[in-house]
């Protein structure tokens, strides 16, 4: 079986205010955790059958705050089973305080080759506010560090509409970014989840925020990045010219990983387009406690996982909604190869429907079709998804 693997490194120094993802404060990564995940990974890669990772993502958390021989841990897990392949794109979350030109070369040396650091912003007043780790300054240093101490992608991510964030310093700050020649950049709107501090000072008008002026902002600096030689071909992704995160692309073209560590998701497709998702749950201790005293994967071990079955309409759904969230689209070679069966009337009636708005592109391909929204169709594709019926 070739698949992916995602890695979930679920510790931080500090903790956002905007962010909802699972992690818990520490100085330093626990080695028995590390101990716990190369257990998993191996007892995962011999339990699938994994003859190649196509891809590896090593995110978190605070992945960067691992040290050299705990990387190198994982690493030799990783391919303890499965031959290493020089194609296989290898990704790490990094942050910018915690760049070395040290860490920059364990990373080589572990065969990292992609780098996806989280500058976030360059207004410091938004960076303080949201208690972000990395100052001005120590984002700019990483910046210039990465351009010239790494050799591999360069990836840094954006959140667009912080608060204190104004148009002016949001598009100053990418005028300063592309001038460190990243290949990639992602760049977010602010999702303001009820359950983080952010959210709860925003929810309760403790703070001002404007949603349309931050609406407005990605889109002028989606027009800034586009007149920067960057393509988007993703809702919140863009690269220069044959740099996509080849990784997040499994995630949208409804294909198999696996997910390492607590707190970590994984999915595998059956033949006839239903799946299961596997949910690794949020409790170190238990997660721990139990891949270090088991080096084999039981499906019936629910006190640290839970499985979702995908039902195929279910699953076919997610095939539009994460296939659609691309500028390419989707076609319908991939759909009958996956569930077996054409794309459905309604669905292929709804897209002449928005493409009489401009909202839709329909293009042959051969004996096949392609599918997509346009720039301006995909700000709407939560409406779409709304309208679809299979």
């Amino acid at each position: 079986m070739k698949t992916s693997l995602y890695i979930h490194i679920p510790y931080c120094l500090s903790k956002c205010e905007y962010c909802d993802f699972f992690s818990v404060k520490c100085n330093q990564i626990d080695d028995f955790y590390v101990r716990s995940l190369c257990n998993e990974i191996e007892s995962k890669a011999k339990f699938f059958n994994v003859t190649q990772w196509n891809s590896i993502y090593i995110g978190g958390g605070t992945p960067s705050l691992l040290n050299k021989e705990q990387l190198k841990q994982i690493f030799n897990s990783i391919y303890k089973f499965v031959p290493q392949s020089k194609k296989s794109e290898i990704t790490i979350e990094v942050n910018p305080d915690d760049v070395t030109e040290d860490l920059l070369q364990t990373f080589e040396e572990c065969g990292i080759n992609r780098l996806s650091c989280g500058i976030q912003s360059l207004n410091q007043n938004s960076l303080s506010f949201t208690k972000r780790r990395a100052s001005l300054e120590q984002n700019l240093n990483a910046l210039a560090l990465i351009q010239k101490k790494w050799s591999g992608i360069f990836s840094v991510d954006l959140i667009c509409g912080l608060p204190y964030e104004t148009e002016k310093s949001f598009l100053d700050a990418l005028g300063q970014i592309v001038l460190f020649n990243p290949h990639h950049i992602s760049m977010y709107s602010l999702v303001v989840e009820e359950e983080t501090p952010l959210g709860q000072k925003i929810l309760n008008e403790k703070i001002p925020y404007d949603y349309d002026f931050a609406d407005n902002l990605w889109l002028n600096a989606r027009e800034f990045l586009q007149k920067n030689g960057f393509i988007q071909y993703e809702v919140s992704n863009f690269c220069k010219k044959g740099f996509e995160c080849s990784h997040n692309l499994v995630y949208w073209n409804h294909q198999d990983y696996i997910g390492c560590g607590c707190g970590a998701v994984g999915t595998i497709y059956d033949s006839d387009g239903s799946g299961k998702r596997f949910f690794n749950l949020w409790n170190i201790d238990e997660y721990k406690k139990y891949w270090i005293e088991h080096s084999q994967y039981d499906l019936s071990k629910k006190d640290i996982e839970e499985i979702e079955l995908i039902d195929k309409e279910t699953s076919q759904f997610e095939f539009f909604m994460m296939g659609l969230r691309k500028l390419i689209g989707i076609n319908s070679c991939d759909y009958k190869k996956i569930f077996s069966k054409e794309i459905p009337t309604t669905v292929k009636n709804q897209f002449v429907k928005w493409q009489k708005n401009g909202f839709a592109k329909i293009t042959k391909q051969g004996e096949n079709e392609n599918y997509s929204l346009t720039q301006e169709g995909i700000l709407f594709l939560n409406k779409f998804m709304e309208e679809l019926e299979l």
